[in-house]
Parts: structure tokens; C-alpha cells; sequence
């Protein structure tokens, strides 16, 4: 149970956090909204759409730097307790450092937790709406795939007969690239129905399908049958995938559903994998940088200049940070298996913080 020390701590780390979240998200939001009217400049985009983008694709940009916020935060809470010689009044009282650091602990791993499974879903939600957007008045491209749990459907168009199609296969592997009892329904340009086409197995090869023992059915005339035919298509192998939805617009919720999903259709989910991962990961790592804070404050004096303080921190955030991104990177080519891509940040976190805290405390007792 905390006592009335515990949560005033609590209140302390609580302002700090929110203060913080507040500059930092409107800092975020301003550089994010100039962005998207950077990337809309020449394509008649009006400002309404420009900033409902730059809304849509805040909350996203607000959980990936979490850890960031967490972690500033965390410093200036320690360093207004020790200017204001709180830190000292509470070490005086006898309370261990953990008990001291254990209500921001607390407060950090809740925040976490929160982030993970009840506002994780909202942004998905807005996630998958600035997709949307993004689609229809920047990159101004349709998607090639949707995903269904009843298969795959697919939207092309042939140049050499002038028709669009839209292509349904129940199974598919290598990445989309080959598919397993397929329907083929092919449209003019009003929209009009033209014809079907039903086969076996299609497989994707530099601008067109093979189809092997199809049956092709046009909207008047008898159906034939064909052991093999090429059917032209405008759409690349990279087309299918990048088409997908992307891993932050799917809910904590459904991850592990769509993951399985993936997998059974013959794609490869592993960056679904380190999204879900770094979800579950994230109340551990923003815990542990609290950790890494009081490293960094311990045996600092009411008096002394906090600039060596702050200069350490930046160091140490873009450190971590660039050992996130090589440890992604790695985990999101499988070089790693994702759990240990993951996890091993709150592990190197606090490996690095407890030798930075060992350091500090034979410093101080003049032993080194």
C-alpha cells in the first residue's frame, strides 16, 4: 500500500509525465501537420483534409514516443525533487530508493497498460482512417488487396482488353503471389459485367498470371475450358503486399487472429509480430526507463547545474533509440526471432541503468 510520501511521489511523476505529454504532443502535431501539407503541395488538397490527416495520424505518432516522453519526464520529476531538496528530506526519512522510484514504476507501467489495450484500438481505428485518406488524396492510388476470413480479393486491370477484374482466391502463398482455387470477375469501363473466369491456381510472373486448368466463361457465348492461359494484369508482386493493411492499423485485439490468418494464406506476418510484440513489451520498457532516469540523477546536489544532466539524457534517448531501430530492423528480417527483438530493450535498459547506478555509488564513496 503507498503511503502519503508514495503519493505525493505519484503526483509529482503524474504532473511531469502530462506537462510533458502535453509540449511534446504539441510540438508533434505542428511538425506533423506541416508534413502532410509538404507531402500534399501540387495535388489540390484541401486544408481541412491536410488536418484531418495530421489528426488522424496523431495519436500513432504519440504512441510511438511514448518511451521518449516517458523517459524526459521521469528526468525532470527527479530533478524538481532534487532542486526543491525533496529528494533529500525523503532519503533523510530512511525510505529506500526503491520505495522512492517504486510510485513512478507504478504510474508508468499503468500508463502502459493503458496504451495497450484501451487506447491502442482507438488508433488503430484512426490509423486505418488516415490510410484511407492518405490513398485517396496524396498517394491517389486505390489498394490492390483487401483480406477476408473467407480468402483474399484482389482488384486489377488489363491493358490488353481493356477490362478491370476483380480476383478472389480462398488460398494463396508466397506472399500472394500464387493463388489456389480462384475466381476471376471481369468489368468494362462503365462498370458493366463482361465475363468470368474460374481455375485452379494462378501465379503471378512479370505482368501477367499463369492460370492453369481454367474454365472462361464470357457474358454471352459457351464456356471453354483451357489447361493453361495467360491473363494480363498491371499490378507487381510488391503491389500485393504493400496493399495490406499496415500492422499499427489493427487492433491489439485482433493481432494475434490476423497474424494466424496471414500465415494460414502464405504471408509472411512477421511485421505483425514485432507490432504485437512491442505492444505487449511497451508497460516493461517505459517502466525500466524510469530506472535509467534515476541512473542518470542519482548523487546529483540541490546546488549543482542540471546541463550535464540533460546533456547525459539526450546521449543516452538516441543511444537507445538507435539500438531500437537496429534491433527492429533485425527482428523484422527474421534475423531475430521478434520476442527477443523486443524485449531485449527493458533488459539492456536496465542492465545499462544499474551500471551507470553502480558507477555512481563507488563515485561516490570515493572508491573509484
Amino acid at each position: 500500500m503507498f503511503n502519503k510520501i508514495s503519493y505525493y511521489i505519484f503526483k509529482k511523476f503524474l504532473y511531469s509525465f502530462l506537462i510533458t505529454f502535453l509540449i511534446l504532443g504539441t510540438i508533434l502535431f505542428i511538425g506533423d501537420f506541416v508534413e502532410q501539407f509538404r507531402k500534399s503541395a501540387g495535388k489540390d488538397v484541401p486544408i481541412n483534409i491536410i488536418f484531418q490527416l495530421a489528426i488522424f495520424n496523431f495519436p500513432n505518432l504519440i504512441n510511438y514516443t511514448l518511451p521518449i516522453t516517458s523517459f524526459f519526464a521521469s528526468i525532470i520529476a527527479f530533478l524538481i525533487l532534487i532542486k526543491n531538496s525533496e529528494s533529500i528530506v525523503i532519503s533523510g526519512m530512511g525510505i529506500s530508493n526503491l520505495k522512492t522510484i517504486m510510485p513512478a514504476i507504478t504510474l508508468y507501467f499503468f500508463i502502459g497498460l493503458l496504451f495497450m489495450t484501451l487506447i491502442n484500438p482507438l488508433i488503430s481505428i484512426f490509423d486505418d482512417r488516415y490510410s484511407d485518406l492518405k490513398y485517396e488524396y496524396i498517394d491517389k492510388i486505390d489498394k490492390f488487396v483487401s483480406i477476408t476470413k473467407n480468402g483474399l480479393w484482389l482488384k486489377q486491370d488489363n491493358f490488353e482488353n481493356g477490362l478491370s477484374s476483380v480476383l478472389y482466391a480462398k488460398e494463396t502463398k508466397d506472399q500472394g503471389n500464387t493463388l489456389y482455387s480462384f475466381m476471376l470477375l471481369e468489368y468494362d469501363d462503365k462498370g458493366a459485367f463482361s465475363g468470368r473466369i474460374d481455375g485452379k491456381q494462378a501465379r503471378l510472373n512479370n505482368g501477367y498470371w499463369e492460370m492453369f486448368e481454367v474454365q472462361i466463361t464470357p457474358k454471352y457465348g459457351e464456356s471453354s475450358y483451357q489447361s493453361f492461359y495467360e491473363y494480363t494484369t498491371n499490378i507487381k508482386s510488391e503491389d500485393i503486399y504493400d496493399s495490406l493493411s499496415s500492422p499499427s492499423s489493427i487492433s491489439i485485439w485482433r493481432l494475434l487472429t490476423f497474424i494466424n490468418f496471414l500465415e494460414d494464406l502464405g504471408y509472411s506476418a512477421v511485421d505483425f509480430k514485432m507490432h504485437l510484440y512491442s505492444l505487449i513489451c511497451l508497460p516493461f520498457f517505459i517502466s525500466a526507463l524510469v530506472f535509467l532516469a534515476f541512473s542518470l540523477v542519482q548523487g546529483i546536489k540541490p546546488n549543482d547545474k542540471f546541463s550535464k544532466v540533460i546533456a547525459s539524457s539526450l546521449i543516452m534517448i538516441f543511444f537507445l533509440y538507435f539500438l531500437s531501430n537496429l534491433l527492429n530492423a533485425l527482428g523484422s528480417t527474421s534475423r531475430i526471432h521478434p520476442i527477443i527483438a523486443n524485449f531485449s530493450m527493458p533488459i539492456i535498459t536496465l542492465f545499462i541503468a544499474s551500471i551507470i547506478s553502480q558507477y555512481t555509488e563507488l563515485k561516490r564513496r570515493k572508491i573509484i
